[in-house]
């Protein structure tokens, strides 16, 4: 008893006695015997990360985050031992593998948010978007879509970037510094940092002539990142924040704002300093004869060092022939001289394939090996071709003074039978192939960049590999092609955000009752210049990433249909909406399809989602349980197109499938052909099997419906019934005539 009256009166007054000498600051007996517990608290720092915090040449870390934290650590009398790392994400790394129990500076970060505590907030740096001086300003991110842009690797701007614009491509670089560089090198368009920290590099780099465009609404928070399991610590620093005075912490972040600044010319001034001091030592040893010999051996080394990296600043490391830097000023001196000539670019298209399932060593052994059996091939046969390695996994070959159709052919057959064959390395055996694009230069007939050669090249190439062919010549309807295709990305984007689209509906009869039981939803484009085929923008779509866009509009102005004319629709009717395949496979459609059903207040019996099944082919597992999320919500599932799929029977015994729509394709030759009437009747014996409902597309023809129903198809739609039909004539034919108030029933979430 009396030894707990001496403890309890020993920290009552080593409580009232901090409380009485920094700023009231009360630590309870709890918090003490945990400081007890604890003397020493590991922080990590970033070296080089003014004006939060750096380390100086003593390694002594100081900055704004430094000051806050050592003076939250006299008021507790913390014991702090700093660990200074070269990046954040080392930073990052160190505190999840328990290196170190805390960050001095910290934002809310994916990697950190299941196992961290954070202190309250004390400072917010602006996130500002850099770009050059001579580049037109950007006004918001909107316009970066698809554009490389650069920010630091575990930093508050990566997180932004990541959660907030999934459509801007980010390259990550481990410091600030060569985030900004890349910028300068137009490696990428823009970089998205905090506008302090690139101030005060900017001023140390002047030469790097980057403007602001814009800051962010999203700030970079400084806050104390503390391991999980340290809630005391926690406690005690927030109330230490708390306990600051008003302006300490904008005075405190000031004054490291322009220390930052005079270090950076106090560092300037040192330089030249030491450099003069260099250049007058150096004179002087100059008078000795000893150190010009060793001066004249290191001028010597590094002679070869010069031209050791001009070499590989002109080759590829792995495969050691001319890059593209090369090949393009050795082709621009060509040009320049009118030499007539003609440029092949043929692919490895295995390259990543290898890369993904053994590795970058091996991946990069596969590489080297596929260009030296080109290269001896072509030293063979054409030993004035010039090889060089374009990029990823491109090659290029440049022949001068060959223009011929005829022979720039034989080159190009030449290249396709090296490439052709098996490749024997370490375990694996691969077997390669390669398509060749191929565009030739003629000086009397016209005058063209090496640029434009190396793309019009390039483009051949490319339609070489969709169509399939080995070898394909250029032509300039070939980019006429792809200039149509970035035109019409352009309409279709606009399109969509404009409203400009049309829903049209065709009806979907009952073959015994001759009753119309709901509905398909297909989508239609009327410009002024006429009528887009599905078959055209849609393929677009799909390949520019649109195609998400396009089911989110024909999903809302279904759902919208239905709620506006709920009154009216027959008992029993259902709408049909299609989804794509990539919209289905990435878990997009659920989440489209509950959340607009639920916002028009429309019963999901009252839908069937089409889905075809090229959705099950890249993510099978994940289509599966997205398919089998909406079918618990009470959707409808239609297996669309069934039938001419690559395993149709595979995945519909694994599919919560209601309805099942046989192609059209079996349906032109029902008439005259017993072969469709047996594979027909089959499917509709195996969905009766299943318990599905069966419905077949394309009826044209009285006999064709016959025909159906005798072989028990329940539902049908084609030509025959009715035609698809814009909305204001579905309604006035199929619904009833009677008045209802058209009263859209949304919900806002």
């Amino acid at each position: 008893m009396r030894l707990c009256l001496v403890k309890f009166l020993t920290l009552l007054v080593v409580g009232c006695c901090w409380s009485l000498g920094v700023n009231a600051y009360i630590v309870n007996a709890s918090e003490y015997q945990w400081l007890e517990d604890n003397p020493e608290i590991r922080v990590a720092v970033v070296a080089d990360r003014l004006p939060l915090e750096t380390v100086d040449q003593a390694g002594t870390p100081q900055g704004y985050a430094v000051e806050a934290l050592n003076q939250l650590a006299f008021q507790t009398r913390l014991k702090l031992k700093y660990t200074a790392y070269p990046t954040i994400s080392d930073a990052i790394l160190a505190l999840q593998h328990g290196h170190v129990d805390m960050l001095s500076s910290a934002s809310s970060h994916r990697r950190l948010n299941p196992f961290v505590h954070y202190s309250l907030t004390t400072w917010v740096q602006p996130l500002a978007l850099f770009h050059p001086l001579e580049q037109a300003r950007i006004s918001s991110m909107q316009q970066l879509t698809g554009q490389h842009v650069a920010t630091v690797a575990g930093s508050s701007a990566h997180e932004v970037l990541l959660s907030q614009y999934p459509d801007v491509k980010i390259i990550v670089y481990a410091t600030l510094i060569d985030a900004m560089q890349s910028v300068v090198q137009q490696q990428s368009v823009a970089l998205l940092a905090g506008s302090d920290e690139v101030a005060a590099n900017l001023r140390a780099y002047p030469q790097w002539r980057l403007q602001q465009a814009f800051q962010l609404e999203h700030g970079m928070m400084h806050r104390f990142a503390i391991r999980e399991d340290w809630q005391p610590l926690v406690d005690l620093m927030n109330r230490g924040i708390l306990s600051f005075e008003t302006n300490y912490n904008e005075q405190t972040y000031r004054r490291w704002q322009a220390y930052s600044a005079r270090n950076e010319h106090l560092g300037q001034l040192s330089y030249w300093w030491f450099l003069g001091l260099s250049l007058f030592f150096a004179c002087g040893a100059l008078l000795i004869v000893l150190v010009r010999r060793h001066l004249k051996k290191a001028n010597n080394k590094t002679t070869q060092l010069r031209e050791q990296l001009d070499y590989w600043k002109n080759h590829d490391e792995v495969t050691s022939l001319p890059n593209r830097r090369h090949i393009t000023r050795l082709l621009t001196n060509w040009l320049d001289d009118a030499t007539p000539l003609s440029v092949l670019m043929f692919d490895f298209p295995r390259q990543n394939e290898v890369f993904e399932n053994f590795g970058q060593r091996l991946g990069e052994v596969t590489k080297e090996a596929y260009a030296k059996r080109v290269q001896k091939s072509l030293r063979k046969h054409y030993p004035e071709a010039q090889l060089a390695y374009w990029y990823h996994h491109y090659f290029v070959v440049v022949v001068p003074n060959v223009n011929k159709d005829k022979d720039v052919i034989e080159i190009a057959k030449q290249i396709v039978q090296s490439c052709r064959g098996w490749l024997r390395l370490e375990q694996l055996q691969l077997l390669t192939r390669c398509h060749v694009g191929y565009c030739s230069y003629h000086p009397r007939r016209e005058a063209l960049h090496s640029d434009t050669l190396l793309a019009n090249t390039f483009t051949a190439l490319n339609h070489a590999v969709k169509t399939g062919v080995s070898i394909c010549r250029y032509r300039p309807d070939l980019s006429q092609a792809g200039l149509v295709k970035l035109t019409l990305e352009s309409k279709l984007r606009r399109a969509i955000g404009n409203n400009e689209l049309d829903l049209f509906f065709q009806p979907q009869y009952c073959l015994k009752t001759n009753k119309v039981i709901g509905a398909e939803v297909l989508l239609r484009w009327f410009t002024a210049d006429g009528a887009i085929s599905p078959d055209e923008f849609v393929p677009v779509a799909e390949e520019t990433g649109l195609v998400l866009q396009l089911d989110k509009w024909v999903f809302q102005n279904a759902m919208r249909f239905m709620a506006r004319f709920s009154s009216q629709l027959p008992e029993g009717f259902k709408l049909s909406v299609n989804f794509s395949a990539a919209t289905v496979s990435l878990g997009h459609a659920e989440k489209i399809a509950i959340n607009y059903a639920k916002q028009w207040q429309v019963n999901p019996q009252r839908i069937c989602i089409e889905i075809t099944e090229s959705a099950m082919m890249e993510q099978p597992t994940e289509a599966k349980a997205s398919i089998q999320r909406m079918r618990d919500a009470g959707f409808g599932i239609a297996i669309d197109d069934f039938g001419t799929g690559y395993s149709s029977m595979a995945y519909l015994k694994h599919l919560p499938v209601t309805v099942l729509k046989i192609d059209r394709a079996f349906v032109n030759g029902l008439e005259d052909n017993l072969s469709d009437q047996h594979i027909v009747k089959a499917m509709v014996m195996i969905a009766r099997s299943m318990k599905y409902q069966v419905l077949i597309e394309g009826i044209e023809t009285q006999l064709q419906a016959n025909l159906a129903s005798v072989l028990g198809c329940e539902q049908a739609q084609g030509y025959f019934f009715a035609r698809p039909q814009p909305e204001a004539d579905f309604v006035k034919n199929y619904l009833p005539k009677t008045p209802t108030k058209e009263n859209l029933r949304l919900v806002v979430n």
